[in-house]
């Protein structure tokens, strides 16, 4: 295994951290398909990790040189990272699964389940809501409804990982096809 950062590495990390760094509807971001796809085909699981990591904690930081250090550093962290990486696990548990099924599945999965998780550390972190069962349906409610004209974390979540996947999985053979053509 070649753990070294080649540059296509370094110029996925900085594409997908500036989908969360320029203007963009809530969530609607390309670092869920980029863990999942990334396990699903990355030679080795050190970079299925590392790039979508790297993406996150890149545009965290310019997030919070630009929009304050709350950006940079918040006490959900550690939640988005861990569904970061628990994407990208789950993308390499589904190595052999046709690309459609990949995508869909997959990635509603990973959607929902970053919705769940990082939805449930605010409600624990936060301090918004009473820390009862009402309070967690108020958060996960809130998550749903909180930017009516944009969609909402979950199906912007959803619809991005379907999307971004889609393009990661389709391009490559597209473009193998384009050159092939050419030649």
């Amino acid at each position: 295994m070649n753990h070294r950062l080649d540059r296509s590495m370094l110029m996925t990390i900085a594409l997908v951290a500036a989908f969360r760094v320029i203007p963009h509807w809530p969530n609607f971001t390309p670092v869920m398909a980029i863990a999942l796809v990334g396990g699903a085909v990355a030679s080795d699981r050190v970079r299925s990790l590392f790039v979508p990591l790297a993406a996150m904690v890149l545009s965290d930081l310019a997030l919070g040189l630009v929009m304050g250090s709350e950006y940079a550093l918040h006490a959900t962290q550690p939640w988005v990272y861990g569904s970061v990486a628990a994407i990208a696990v789950m993308g390499y548990a589904m190595r052999s699964w046709k690309p459609a099924s990949l995508v869909l599945t997959g990635g509603t999965i990973s959607a929902v389940g970053f919705f769940l998780v990082t939805n449930f550390a605010v409600w624990l972190n936060g301090g918004f809501y009473p820390q009862t069962l009402e309070g967690l349906a108020a958060c996960y409610a809130a998550g749903l409804a909180f930017y009516r004209d944009s969609g909402n974390f979950l199906l912007n979540g959803i619809v991005s990982t379907w999307l971004f996947a889609t393009v990661m999985l389709v391009a490559p053979a597209a473009i193998r096809k384009t050159v092939s053509v050419t030649r």
